[in-house]
């Protein structure tokens, strides 16, 4: 009897152990067995890594990038691709962004342009568009405007708006002989003709090119002066 009841002990043990085996086992072969590797790009490092640990897998970041279109802290590519099988307790690389790259735009205005355009070299921006247009009161090869303008931006990118200069404009010489001095320096003024003053007077006895003739505005004119009625003193 003594001999039956070890037995049947023995049994139910065996059964036991048996039964733990069989369940651990199977816990070890499903975890082993892992899963499929979720999409997780554009998401965050919170969300990536919950969904990984429900797939028995682990999130690893291989290092941040610039990114103009991925937010910041966001995953912007994964090394295993969505979709692919892994064992269990597998690491999935990313790289996650640092956000749009910050440049600090300075101020062009007023500048010439070969003279931005080596600042923006060193920068390490860019001139996207030069649109030229005259301007009476920039010298020609000035930057009159910038867009974007000066402070922080996300782009390296610049626009730029450059004088020509001063319209060309034409005249017919007035005549300045006979004028006072006084006289023939207003006038040369407002037509923005410049005045070669040779000799001395009061009054503009002769002038070279003559009344009449084609200049330009910027041009000169020559005069002599003395004291009228046609007589070089």
């Amino acid at each position: 009897m003594k001999n039956i009841l070890k037995l049947s002990f023995y049994f139910i043990a065996f059964l036991v152990v048996g039964a733990a085996a069989a369940f651990l086992v199977f816990k070890i072969v499903s975890f082993d067995k892992g899963g499929k590797v979720p999409l997780i790009e554009g998401k965050s490092l919170t969300e990536a890594a919950e969904e990984l640990n429900r797939e028995k897998m682990f999130l690893s970041v291989q290092g941040k990038e610039y990114n103009d279109e991925i937010p910041e802290g966001r995953i912007i590519s994964q090394k295993i691709k969505p979709g692919e099988r892994v064992k269990a307790g597998a690491y999935v690389e990313v790289i996650v962004s640092k956000g749009p790259e910050m440049y600090s735009m300075p101020s062009f205005e007023g500048q010439m342009l070969e003279d931005a355009k080596l600042t923006l070299s060193n920068l390490g921006m860019k001139i996207k568009k030069v649109t030229s247009v005259h301007s009476d009161s920039m010298a020609k090869g000035m930057i009159i405007a910038q867009r974007p303008l000066s402070g922080n931006m996300t782009g390296n990118e610049i626009n730029l708006l450059v004088s020509l200069g001063p319209y060309t404009r034409s005249y017919k010489c007035p005549a300045f002989v006979n004028m006072t001095i006084d006289d023939a320096r207003k006038l040369a003024k407002e037509l923005g003709i410049e005045l070669v003053e040779k000799e001395s007077g009061a009054k503009v006895i002769f002038q070279r090119p003559e009344a009449g003739a084609v200049i330009q505005k910027g041009g000169s004119v020559e005069v002599k002066l003395g004291r009228g009625w046609g007589m070089w003193f």
